[in-house]
């Protein structure tokens, strides 16, 4: 009896590791046997870096798992995949299964679901799949590019250096802070001019205000009355100057009495002087 029950434990035991090998190995083809699936057959040019249960996500969540990778019997340049879908995704008809290989990370298959149309994809239908351009491969593009970049960044350098080297560089650093030092003097000497100027503002201001408020109140009106008036008397004593009417004008404008004047004052000095020079002419001095 303990025999027969020690060789139904073995079997048990036989039955449950060949139940186990086969979960893992329909794990590891991406197959889950604790949920119904879909079969899909994509297409690619290029499966570098997919291998066999690489993920299927849909909005970041793996909704599915790489069955089988071979070769397009109908075209040697193509290969094609089969993954197994969970059972609740219906693809809808133009959706892109998009392949995107990460620097960082395993490659995977990105569901991108056309939620416009209505009609969904059969499981025999054939999906042209696509493929992103990774890191990698942006980066494998621009190694050509900076293969080309490198003469001239030697060339860059070298000329830094000879830059730096250079004994002119020294005495141009030397006249940028001379130039620096004159720019600080300058500026401080500005700073007290404004500062003065600051201090001298409101006495200035104080003493324009003090100007308007006894322009306010000087009576511009009457004033100006004034200066006209005067104006005026000039201007009729000017008349009267000049016209022949007035004695002064008759002395200022009469060139006869001005002649005959002239003429008296000579004849005056004239006498003056022979007075002076024979005095008995006119003195008659008689002494008893």
């Amino acid at each position: 009896m303990e025999k027969g029950s020690k060789e139904i434990k073995i079997g048990i035991a036989f039955i449950l590791s060949i139940f186990l090998l086969y979960f893992g190995i329909s794990f590891l083809k991406g197959i889950n046997i604790f949920s119904p699936s879909h079969s899909y057959i994509l297409v690619f040019d290029d499966v570098s870096g997919l291998t066999k249960s690489a993920p299927v996500t849909l909005n970041g969540l793996q909704v599915g798992q790489v069955y089988a990778i071979k070769m397009d019997p109908n075209n040697p340049k193509r290969a094609v995949v089969v993954i197994n879908m969970n059972d609740e995704i219906n693809i809808p008809v133009g959706s892109k299964f998009e392949m995107d290989n990460p620097m960082l990370g395993s490659t995977y298959i990105a569901l991108d679901l056309n939620l416009s149309e209505s009609r969904y994809i059969e499981a025999t239908d054939t999906i042209v799949g696509l493929r992103q351009k990774g890191t990698m491969a942006s980066a494998n593009e621009m190694i050509p590019q900076f293969s080309s970049l490198i003469p001239k960044l030697d060339s860059i350098l070298t000329g830094l250096q000879y830059l730096t080297n250079h004994p002119g560089l020294d005495n141009s650093i030397s006249n940028v802070n001379e130039i620096t030092s004159s720019l600080n003097k300058s500026t401080k000497d500005l700073n007290d001019l404004l500062e003065a100027l600051g201090k001298d503002v409101p006495v200035i201001t104080n003493n324009l205000a003090s100007v308007s408020n006894d322009m306010k109140s000087m009576d511009i009106k009457s004033t100006y009355q004034s200066i006209d008036s005067t104006v005026k008397n000039i201007q009729y004593l000017t008349d009267r100057l000049n016209s022949k009417d007035g004695t002064v004008g008759l002395l200022l404008n009469d060139r006869q009495l001005y002649d005959s004047l002239n003429t008296t004052l000579n004849n005056a000095s004239l006498l003056l002087k022979d007075v002076k020079e024979n005095p008995s002419r006119y003195i008659n001095v008689k002494v008893f």
